[in-house]
């Protein structure tokens, strides 16, 4: 993309260079000036969907983050509920790889400690509990979700959380890998809204 970018401010400098004889005339103008005005829109158009290209690049790269065979795509936390002292974090992970992974820990500085838990429903009622892992299988995605399945729980916040806020927070995985993420405070219906439809797998379950 880099490459792009420098080979499109080439041909700016050098569709510029061209038309400077045509300056300071006056008279009718000629077919070659109407070609050149022509390549001038053209790479003007070109320029502008490079530019657009780069900002979607940076925006995509601004969402995932990725350490070896194990990618971040999307990294959530919800607000906090008033008078509430801990949080909620999300996450959608994509395990690229031929073995399996774990999530093993995990830390931030805005709180007093991460603890991984999970929820169930058993006997109609659900159930929060924490775990050692979570575990990433080969070749499947993790997606977190408020109100069943795996989460991290943000213990002792040390302020509220509002939307529009960011958590840093320090994900270890099994493999040794270290993510450094920033949790995106969302609504509970944003997150919800990013989750998987019935039939298309399970909330805060790989598929």
């Amino acid at each position: 993309m880099h490459g792009f970018s420098v080979a499109i401010f080439a041909q700016m400098a050098h569709l510029r260079t061209e038309q400077a004889p045509l300056r300071g005339r006056d008279h009718t103008t000629q077919p070659e000036e109407i070609l050149m005005t022509h390549r001038v829109l053209a790479w003007r158009h070109l320029l502008t969907a490079g530019a657009a290209a780069l900002l979607l690049t940076a925006s995509a790269s601004a969402l995932a983050q990725r350490a070896g065979e194990i990618e971040v795509t999307q990294a959530q936390a919800l607000p906090s509920i008033p008078g509430a002292r801990n949080g909620g974090g999300f996450l959608t992970i994509v395990n690229h790889g031929k073995t399996e992974d774990k999530i093993v820990s995990a830390s931030s500085p805005a709180c007093g400690h991460v603890e991984l838990h999970t929820m169930r429903m058993e006997d109609n009622v659900m159930r929060m509990r924490e775990v050692g892992a979570i575990p990433l299988p080969a070749g499947k995605t993790l997606r977190m979700q408020p109100g069943s399945g795996y989460h991290l729980m943000l213990m002792d916040l040390k302020q509220p959380l509002n939307v529009g806020d960011t958590v840093p927070v320090a994900v270890k995985f099994a493999g040794g890998a270290t993510l450094e993420l920033q949790l995106k405070v969302e609504p509970r219906g944003k997150i919800a809204a990013d989750a998987p439809m019935p039939g298309q797998g399970m909330h805060g379950a790989m598929h």
